[in-house]
């Protein structure tokens, strides 16, 4: 009797070692995937954020083809804002670099625009030429 409990113990003790083996096996396989769907999902997310970068670059360098200087001067603040926030939140030193020299002509595109000066025009044109094969990369 004694050695039928004994051995119904460690039946018992045993599968439920291997339960919690199995249990803890697949919580790392979960784990692993959860951590590869955060990667995507931050890539998608930093991927939306540069197509509403490109979008805005787009709609300001319409406005000035279209020679609606204050216009395009709201698009550009948005647009300048827009790359300042990914610039501090991006991993990637291109598209930081590739944005802080961009950054760089901000005073410069924001003067013309608020004087209504057609060199603007390139400007923005540069800009977005920049932003277009930033994402061809």
């Amino acid at each position: 009797m004694r050695r039928k409990l004994l051995l119904w113990s460690v039946l018992l003790i045993a599968g439920f070692l291997i339960g919690l083996i199995l249990q803890y096996v697949r919580l790392q396989q979960v784990q692993e995937e959860l951590s590869a769907s955060k990667k995507q999902l931050g890539s998608c997310q930093f991927g939306e954020q540069l197509s509403q970068l490109r979008d805005t670059a787009t709609t300001m360098f319409l406005e000035v083809i279209q020679k609606n200087y204050g216009r395009a001067g709201e698009h550009s603040k948005q647009f300048f804002d827009q790359a300042q926030r990914i610039v501090s939140s991006t991993e990637d030193p291109a598209l930081r670099t590739l944005l802080r020299d961009i950054l760089g002509n901000r005073d410069q595109i924001t003067a013309d625009l608020a004087k209504g000066d057609p060199a603007a025009l390139s400007e923005t044109q540069l800009v977005l030429s920049k932003l277009e094969q930033a994402a061809k990369h």
